[in-house]
């Protein structure tokens, strides 16, 4: 069963998340627009990750995509196909 109360374990407001969830759409030139929706912390038991969306997404279709912390598709050059 799901714990709704584990919280993470994020201590500090510096605490630097595992991972980043993203939200990507594909544009009809054939990019892809990613934006970060969250950092990924992992939960107290250890049995998963928490974060927070802070900003509204007006997205309303698209993939999310999660990916290690260090990894930031949004600063890489855009690549068609």
């Amino acid at each position: 069963m799901h714990n709704t109360n584990d919280t993470t374990t994020q201590t500090a407001k510096g605490d630097k998340p595992a991972f980043r969830a993203w939200l990507t759409q594909d544009r009809p030139d054939g990019t892809t627009l990613w934006t970060e929706v969250s950092g990924l912390w992992p939960t107290k038991s250890a049995t998963g990750y928490s974060g927070r969306i802070s900003n509204p997404i007006t997205a309303t279709a698209g993939r999310l995509v999660i990916l290690p912390a260090t990894i930031n598709p949004a600063a890489e050059p855009a690549t068609e196909g």
